[in-house]
């Protein structure tokens, strides 16, 4: 097995065996930062209404809910724009316009910018060898091996270069690792998706100029429309990572579709020629993929409407440009889409295909009279209008009836228990006077992990930032009897985070640090009891500037049911000796269960040879693997009240009786 493939294999061992702290053979060091509330010469995009844009509401009004109602989406937020006008947006709770988001590989697209303002000035072409750019790294030899891999090559996808993104967890020296790589197959021969050439065009962009890309970027591009906030992860080498680690806006992924629309043009100033737009967004080379048959220059051509292409990321994060008609829809997620294959861009291009537009204003009739009035109730029922952040609570929240669909409530992304059979399960929500008890019982009492290899952070994120967990030793609660505020308090290593829950559909906002690097969460929360009858702590941990969420519940007391008139087992401030603990993340297993795909047939287990392995394999070795993989993801954990001096002092009491019951019930069910 390639050194580059074991240690994948390696790190995702060590996840399944909830290792933590420095378990990368990438240096960490930490790189994002806090997201500023304001930035100066920020502009902002104008806003019409559809019909003066020359589009029904009801498109809007269709797309938008259409998106809501299928769970395995995962809206985070969406964004229409018209002749540069915003006609349409929508932040599903507890998301909000306002904060970047990860883009992943959407910011490729930005790489391939990059390149075209390289060309522009006249610094590059894009028959230029890589073996040429970089001949003080590659010897002679390395450059016969390389046969001539130009940087048309890299925009294309078809280096033929068998190091991939998975690289990125094998050591420092990414372009070296690149450069001496072996090649699969010969350059421009074959379309394979590898975002290393999206990071090589980046240390091109470097080498060339002397400044990392993200700098070179800001006057060139970024200053020119206007995008202050925005931020670029660099590798260990100081190389802007080209094809992921990019936060931006919705609205300025909005922009930079705008510039390619209008062929390089933004706000009368031409920043890239119409010619370089043109070659860039033109299918160059076949992919396979159904939906995205061709790809350009860093994007993907797809056959929703002629000429339409897509600056695509992972997970839901896309620019889907239609320039027929001068439209761009935008959308950050958080679901397991790979290629647009899945459901948020398959609802999107059915919508977009079947769209009726005009180049002339419509008139206001009394229908679309009615479509703004549905389009608003629908806004204000699933969009954040309930925030409490830094201790300030605004506006308010328009309730609804709860729909449940496939066990999960329609909500604020709330998803309820589900039995074995995958029915809704018989729980019932706490009133606000037993939750008052609860909590007050629960004030300043800590429990013991028994497994301490389990973080706050999502494993994906753990992995794209290089930013590993010391794992969750202890879990505790506060209640602020005053202001009737309940926290989460999480010994993580050495350091204490404090997550303010937020009940009754108020989303709470908490800032925490990660060895250096700042996370906004967005803290949902619930009391309820489960089929058994335990009382369950529910909190949907919101990465707002991410693509995954954590989800913890905690659960409390045996699995008999227990007598309701005794506040579910939290009489007389008795708290229970133990709890049990699921974690599970969104999206969850198939992101890791395709690293295991890939290299699971070469996997070498202490000396053993392809054959052996196998032979076990045969047996049942990767299902097994695929089980560990599972409890990686939603791992379950038990926990043990915590002793000493603080009980006896607040005067709170143990119920030996209410110990937690580790029984093999699913609380939390798989996605679709």
């Amino acid at each position: 097995m390639a050194k580059t493939e074991m240690e994948v294999v390696q790190l995702v061992l060590k996840l399944i065996g909830h290792k933590t702290g420095d378990i990368c053979k990438t240096t960490y060091s930490p790189q994002k930062v806090k997201f500023p509330e304001h930035a100066e010469g920020e502009t902002h995009l104008p806003h019409a209404t559809p019909e003066e844009m020359g589009v029904d509401t009801s498109f809007i009004y269709e797309l938008f809910s259409n998106l809501y109602d299928q769970n395995n989406c995962h809206m985070h937020k969406i964004m229409v724009v018209r002749k540069g006008h915003i006609i349409g947006e929508c932040a599903y709770a507890p998301f909000d316009m306002d904060t970047w988001h990860i883009t992943h590989s959407m910011c490729k697209s930005v790489t391939g910018m990059a390149i075209g303002f390289l060309i522009y000035e006249g610094k590059l072409s894009l028959d230029d060898k890589i073996s040429d750019i970089f001949s003080s790294v590659t010897s002679p030899i390395k450059s016969l091996i390389s046969n001539g891999m130009t940087i048309r090559n890299l925009l294309t996808m078809t280096s033929g270069s068998s190091f991939n993104e998975t690289g990125m967890v094998v050591g420092d020296e990414w372009s070296k690792l690149f450069l001496d790589a072996k090649l699969k197959v010969s350059p421009g021969s074959t379309f394979d998706y590898n975002s290393m050439n999206s990071y090589m065009l980046s240390s091109v962009v470097t080498k060339i100029t002397g400044m990392s890309m993200f700098e070179y970027l800001k006057p060139r591009l970024f200053d020119k429309l206007g995008i202050k906030r925005v931020f670029w992860e660099e590798s260990p080498e100081k190389i802007t990572k080209g094809g992921w680690g990019m936060l931006l806006r919705m609205e300025d992924m909005a922009k930079l579709a705008i510039l390619y629309i209008n062929k390089g043009m933004y706000n009368g100033e031409q920043l890239l020629p119409p010619e370089w737009v043109e070659d860039a967004t033109k299918a160059h080379v076949e992919t396979g993929k159904m939906n995205a048959p061709g790809y350009g220059y860093q994007l993907w051509t797809n056959v929703c409407r002629e000429g339409a292409y897509t600056f695509n990321g992972m997970l839901g994060q896309n620019a889907y440009v239609f320039p027929d008609i001068d439209m761009v829809v935008v959308t950050n997620a958080g679901n397991e889409d790979l290629f647009q294959k899945g459901n948020l861009s398959n609802t999107i291009y059915s919508h977009m295909k079947n769209i009726k537009v005009s180049e002339n204003a419509l008139p206001v009739t009394d229908k679309v009279k009615k479509d703004r009035q549905m389009l608003t109730r629908f806004l204000n029922n699933v969009e954040n209008t309930n925030v409490y952040e830094n201790k300030i609570l605004f506006g308010g929240w328009n309730n609804r009836r709860v729909k449940v669909t496939n066990g999960r409530s329609k909500n604020s992304h709330m998803r309820i228990p589900l039995n074995k059979s995958g029915n809704a399960a018989c729980s019932m929500q706490i009133s606000p006077y037993i939750r008052t008890k609860i909590m007050k019982c629960l004030d300043n009492v800590t429990y013991d992990l028994d497994d301490q290899g389990v973080g706050i952070m999502p494993i994906l994120i753990q992995i794209l930032h290089n930013n590993y967990t010391d794992g969750i030793k202890s879990i505790g609660f506060r209640y602020d009897e005053k202001k009737n505020l309940f926290y989460l308090v999480i010994k993580e290593g050495e350091a204490e985070i404090e997550l303010l829950c937020g009940f009754d559909k108020i989303r709470r906002i908490t800032d925490i640090d990660e060895h250096g690097e700042s996370y906004k969460i967005a803290t949902v929360s619930e009391f309820s009891t489960d089929e058994y009858g335990r009382v369950v702590l529910r909190n949907e941990l919101y990465f707002l500037e991410d693509s995954s969420t954590r989800v913890m519940n905690i659960y409390f007391g045996k699995r008999e049911p227990l007598d309701h008139g005794n506040s579910f087992g939290f009489e007389s401030m008795l708290a229970p000796t133990n709890i049990g603990v699921r974690f599970d993340e969104i999206p969850g297993n198939g992101i890791i269960y395709g690293v295991v795909d890939m290299y699971g047939d070469s996997l070498d287990v202490k000396g053993l040879n392809g054959f052996v392995y196998n032979q076990l394999n045969n047996y049942g070795a990767m299902d097994a693997i695929y089980v560990a993989i599972r409890h990686t993801m939603r791992p379950r954990l038990h926990g043990t009240i915590h002793f000493d001096e603080n009980i006896s002092d607040i005067g709170v009491g143990i119920n030996p009786d209410l110990g937690y019951d580790n029984v093999d019930n699913e609380a939390i069910t798989e996605e679709d």
